[in-house]
Formats: C-alpha cells, structure tokens, sequence
C-alpha cells in the first residue's frame, strides 16, 4: 500500500482538527509556560536573601534574628566581619542559616568562611585556644571575640528530689549578638563583686550570662580600704554567710549617699545573722525580717512546698522585661523586708510580693510546721525591694535586696526557664546605666519549663486524671445505652 507525503500530512492535519487533540495541544503548551515560569521564578528566587525566600518553622524559631538582634544590626555603623572557621563539608545547619540571617539583615555585616585546613595559621592571632570546626570570630576594628564551637551548644542537667533533668540549648545567636555588642562598644560597665564574707561563688551559668550581657566583673574586698575606691560604681554581694564589720557597713552607707550603686542578695540561712550588713538596708528606714516566708496561696509556690515562692511582680525597669513575656521567677526560702517605715528622702519599690495569705515563721530553717500561728507576721511581704535617692548633679543612689540567697542556684534558675537570673541582671544592668543592654536567650533544642503554680498543677492533675476520663466514660454509658433501647 502507497502512501503519499500529502496523505500524511493531511491524515495528520484531520488528527489536530478535533476537539480532544485540540484540548491535549492547549495543555501541553499550558504546561510548558507554567514550567518555564516557574523555573524561572526559582532561578530568580535563588537571588534572594534566605530571610525572605525560607520561613523558619521550628518552634523556639533557632534560624530567626529576635527583635534584640535586630535593633543592634539596625543602629551598625562600622563593618562587621564574621571569621567562620570550618573545613568545606562539615558546616552545622544552625550556624550556617543563622550566619546567613546576619549577613541578610545588615549590609555592615560580612561573613567569610575559613577553611583551617588550608589556612592553619589564620586563628593564632585571635587565640591560643584549641580551635574546633564551625568556631567564630566577630572583628570589628582592632576589637574582636572567639566563640567556641563548645559553647555553642549547651547542655545542663539538674536533679530535683527523685527527677533529673537534662536539657540542651542553642546559643548561636545569644553568642553572636553578645560579640557584635562587645566589638562596637568602647566601654563596658564593671560590676565589683564583694569578697571576705563567705559570699556564694558564682554559678557559671550566671558568669557566662555577665559575659554575654557584656558586663565585666572584679573581686573586691573592702578590707583594704579605708573608703569605696573611687572606680567602684556598683557592688554586688551575693549570699554571704558572715556578716560584714561595721567599718564595712559604714563604708558602704557612705557609698551609696555619694550616689553608688548597691545589689544585696541575702535571705534565711543557717548562719549568724547579719546585724551589720541588715543595717545597711535600716539606713534608710527598711528592716529585715529575721525568719522564713510561708505562702499559703497555692497560686505562689510551686512543687507543691510553700517556702519556695513564686510571688506577684510590680512594675518596674528591673520586672518590666519578665511581665511583658510571662515569665515568673522563683524565691525559695526567703526573708522579707519591711517598707513601711522607709525614710522620707528616699523611693521604695517594692518588686517581688507575697500574697496575702503569706506570713512570716521567725524560727527560719528550724521552724516544724508550715501552719500558721498566733503571733506570726502576715502578709503581703515584700521580698525584693528597690531604694532610691535623688542626689545633686543628677546622681542616684541605688539599692536593691533580694532576700533568698538561693536566687541565684542553678535548680531554682532552671525550673523558672532563666527569670531568676534575668532578674538579677535587669537589676545590673539598671544599676550600671546599661542603656544598650542586648541579651538574647540561648534557644532550647528540647522544651522551656512552664513555670506554674501549685494550685494550678493540681487543676490540671484533676482535670486530666479525673475528669476527662470521667467524660468520656459518661459519653460511653449513655451511647452503649441508646444502643441498647433501639
């Protein structure tokens, strides 16, 4: 059989002619122009800063620039170079979307990767440290930070009675935000702490909160001195366990009416008490309650012990931060202070309050019973408290007591997910005209602790353990029942 070009063609021609080859046409050719459009739009896109073209799911968002991070980079005048020293293949995810979102966000901001492989002798003029893959260094000028790779991630465990607890935290941004703050800030405030007392060390959790708040700290000891050296601007005494000397009580009194700066955190201890460093605080017309605060109010105190207080915070500077993102903190076992007979001359705020069903056991760590008894002071207590005084040449004198001396302990500062120790560093902070203050929380790669009240621990026992299941067991009586009628 012969088959002409022409009978081909035009064989051809009548298949196109109909609808459904027609309808066929019109979709491959529509599918065509949506992939090249899309394509297109891709190859595009791939110009594009990662902040704008990827959207962080996660939920403590480990790859997102907090609001924090955001107006340092905003206010950057001076360049910023970020060294990332890691071998090509081994880049942490975090770390490389997180640089990213740094060098997006500022254009003062460059990040440059090195290879130590091929460039060994890079680092030895920044550190003798041993230098791990994916360590930074921040330079700005001839100012500039190491960041470990090891304290990138952090890993803590904590022991509560018969629970342990393990948690690890990304602290990428925390660190690199801290850096750029640290390189383009030409003075940073010191904060003396108080020694020769038997003063709590500092937890090292709270040390390397100081570091990345860019606080710097000196030891002090006032035994060697006849006044307060001139330099000293803020002193922090932390839980000592002897008292301090009344040359020390009038040198430090002195301070504080020559606009000093004062941070007292002392409470119930099984010690002698602290008649000379309580005077510091009856100065201005404050006592110190001798004994131990019981809550009754299940509404503030947790783990079910009502010496371990979750109390009401008032507004202020140092508060402001923890109320506005709902976070509580945790006084155990504390003192209270007595405000009302403060001196004229001076403001009293009182920042961290008892309710009202709260009272004072004056036998401290000997008391037998959390009952209340006649004689026993009620509340509301004041257990952290602000003093203030308005000197001449626009000075201030500050005080500020916080009466647990366990406020700082790395348990209590854990279960209240940091607030105790962001607490204390707002008071720092405040005390040492920190007006740029930058720090950013380490991010949690498990879960952050919900800080709740007894009274409330207990609602959601029953409500999970008794009457849910109750629900569904009333639902499946009456279900099995109607059944059964029809």
């Amino acid at each position: 059989m012969k088959v002409s070009i022409k009978d081909s063609l035009q064989k051809l021609k009548e298949q196109f002619a109909t609808r459904s080859t027609r309808a066929g046409s019109y979709s491959f050719f529509v599918t065509v122009i949506v992939l090249a459009i899309l394509v297109t739009v891709n190859f595009a896109l791939s110009f594009f800063p990662d902040s704008y073209t990827q959207k962080d799911l996660t939920a403590n968002q480990l790859y997102s620039l907090s609001s924090q991070s955001k107006v340092l980079l905003g206010t950057l005048e001076d360049d910023i170079t970020i060294y990332w020293i890691v071998t090509t293949g081994n880049e942490d995810e975090y770390l490389e979307r997180l640089l990213h979102n740094y060098e997006d966000y500022s254009s003062h901001v460059t990040v440059e990767q090195v290879d130590p492989d091929l460039n060994p002798d890079f680092t030895n003029s920044y550190t003798s440290e041993t230098i791990y893959n994916n360590s930074l260094i921040v330079e700005c000028g001839d100012r500039y930070r190491y960041i470990s790779y090891e304290d990138v991630y952090e890993t803590s465990g904590y022991s509560y009675y018969s629970s342990y607890t393990n948690d690890s935290k990304f602290a990428g941004e925390s660190l690199i935000t801290s850096a750029i703050s640290y390189c383009t800030t030409e003075e940073l405030p010191v904060i003396h702490i108080l020694e020769g007392h038997g003063e709590a060390a500092m937890t090292s959790s709270f040390e390397e909160a100081l570091e990345r708040d860019n606080i710097e700290t000196e030891t002090l000891s006032l035994l060697s001195y006849e006044s307060v050296p001139e330099e000293v601007e803020c002193i922090l005494i932390n839980a000592p366990s002897t008292d301090i000397s009344e040359t020390e009580r009038d040198m430090l009194t002195a301070f504080l009416d020559n606009g000093g700066r004062v941070l007292i955190i002392s409470g119930t201890a099984e010690g002698d008490e602290l008649t000379n460093l309580n005077s510091v605080m009856e100065y201005y017309g404050i006592s110190v309650k001798e004994g131990v605060v019981i809550e009754e109010n299940m509404e503030n105190y947790v783990f079910g012990s009502p010496v371990l207080l979750m109390p009401e915070m008032n507004s202020s500077d140092i508060t402001n931060p923890l109320i506005e993102d709902n976070y509580h903190v945790i006084v155990p076992v504390a003192k209270a202070l007595d405000v009302s007979g403060a001196a004229d001359d001076v403001d009293v705020t009182s920042l961290l309050e008892s309710s009202e069903d709260s009272f004072i056991k004056e036998e401290g760590y000997g008391i037998t019973t959390y009952e209340k008894e006649a004689g026993d002071t009620e509340g509301p207590l004041t257990l952290a408290a602000l003093v203030t005084k308005d000197l001449d040449d626009d000075r201030q004198m500050q005080l500020v007591w916080i009466a647990s001396s366990e406020m700082l302990s790395d348990v209590y500062n854990s279960y209240s997910s940091d607030a105790n120790e962001d607490f204390v560093l707002n008071a720092l902070e405040m005390m040492s005209e920190k007006d740029n203050s930058i720090s950013v929380r380490s991010k949690s790669l498990s879960y952050e602790y919900l800080t709740i009240s007894t009274s409330d621990a207990t609602y959601i026992q029953v409500l999970t353990m008794v009457l849910i299941p109750a629900a569904y067991l009333i639902v499946g009586i009456v279900v099995v029942v109607r059944r059964k009628r029809r």
